[in-house]
């Protein structure tokens, strides 16, 4: 299945895209199973609806993932610039703020299509009357508005103002965009020769960030800086010890163990967001020194990471729309309505796909639009 990667041409991240996309995944099945099949008592579900229930409940560690994804990804980005005098607050800006805007936006405006066109016409459904125990949405009209409209647009969410509409997943977009902006500000305010004075400011500013937007996702940036600690290990550590597939295969068995673990509640001192976060950040380094082989292998990882982002920023609302149109909420778990999961699962990738081709494929143009102004 994998390859050593050859040192003088590195390869995509293969790995980290398949992870990056099954993360999405167990995002969105995670919601849909939730809405679509009440929960049930584990001694009321045969073995397949035990692996079911179990396995789409690994949303919120899915996040985590993605923190120390990103911050792997936007450390070294920044550092590697850094390091060559390259770094501008201009292209960095431009770079980050069009792959956040390609998305949202799409994501905001057909939201609010999705959600006005689903209150006016399924209004009587569970999940529009804000009665749905797992979804609850008070107020709905409010988190329709213009102001949170605004607010979400400029990742304000969960600190002014709410997720907009039925979009819950976006509150950890408003995460990554402060990490965005306070990681830089101490990096160089750390590291940077400027003066003195320049260096406190800096670091000020940061730190006043993160009294803003509050100790929960200034707590959070911990697990985003585990991100950091890959990246620092996959230049200092000998390439031969990467490239081991005894420790590879042995941190891989660990980070899946914690995985378990953290999703089943066992020992939560020991198991949590954090030990995931660390222990995924020991494995990276690993996985970006192998590649994936296999043609059908490199495809999935490819096609899921492609549409990982727009997945997770646009399927709830949707979900919300089509299982409002067919009454399919709150169901009881048997056969055929897994079956009827399964169809809903199929045709919500269709729709991120499409969502995918149209927008967030178009990142780089939009890109260097900006970069000509």
């Amino acid at each position: 299945m994998d390859t050593v990667i050859s040192q003088s041409k590195p390869a995509p991240y293969l790995w980290l895209d398949l992870i990056r996309g099954v993360s999405a995944l167990a995002v969105f099945t995670g919601h849909l199973r939730v809405l679509c099949i009440e929960d049930t008592p584990v001694d009321q579900l045969n073995i397949l609806g035990k692996f079911i229930f179990f396995i789409t409940g690994f949303g919120h560690i899915a996040v985590m993932i993605f923190f120390v994804l990103s911050g792997f990804l936007i450390i070294k980005s920044i550092v590697q610039s850094a390091e060559k005098d390259k770094f501008t607050v201009k292209s960095y800006a431009v770079n980050r703020l069009s792959r956040l805007w390609t998305v949202l936006l799409p994501a905001l405006i057909i939201g609010f299509v999705l959600d006005k066109v689903g209150l006016f016409y399924y209004g009587n459904s569970l999940v529009y009357q804000g009665d749905y125990p797992s979804f609850p949405l008070p107020d709905l009209a409010y988190k329709l508005s213009a102001t949170v409209f605004v607010g979400n647009i400029f990742f304000l969410q969960t600190i002014l103002a709410p997720t907009f509409g039925t979009n819950g997943p976006l509150w950890s977009l408003c995460n990554e965009f402060w990490y965005y902006v306070i990681f830089p500000l101490l990096y160089f305010g750390f590291t940077s020769s400027k003066k003195l004075p320049l260096k406190i400011t800096l670091i000020a500013t940061a730190v006043a960030i993160m009294c803003f937007v509050g100790f929960e996702i200034a707590l959070s940036f911990t697990i985003w800086l585990f991100g950091g600690i890959s990246y620092y290990i996959s230049i200092k550590a000998n390439k031969k010890l990467l490239q081991n597939s005894y420790l590879r295969y042995g941190l891989a068995i660990i980070f899946i163990l914690v995985v378990v673990c953290t999703r089943s509640k066992i020992l939560p001192l020991m198991f949590n967001n954090f030990s995931v976060g660390i222990v995924f950040a020991l494995l990276i380094p690993f996985l970006i020194n192998i590649n994936i082989k296999n043609k059908t292998g490199k495809w999935v990882s490819t096609y899921l990471s492609d549409i990982s982002f727009t997945l997770y920023l646009s399927h709830l609302p949707f979900v919300f729309f089509i299982t409002s149109i067919t009454n399919f909420q709150g169901q009881a778990w048997n056969t055929s309505n897994m079956f009827y999961f399964f169809l809903y699962t199929i045709v919500t990738l269709i729709y991120a796909t499409m969502m995918w081709y149209m927008f967030e494929r178009n990142t780089n143009k939009l890109k260097n639009f900006l970069f000509k102004k």
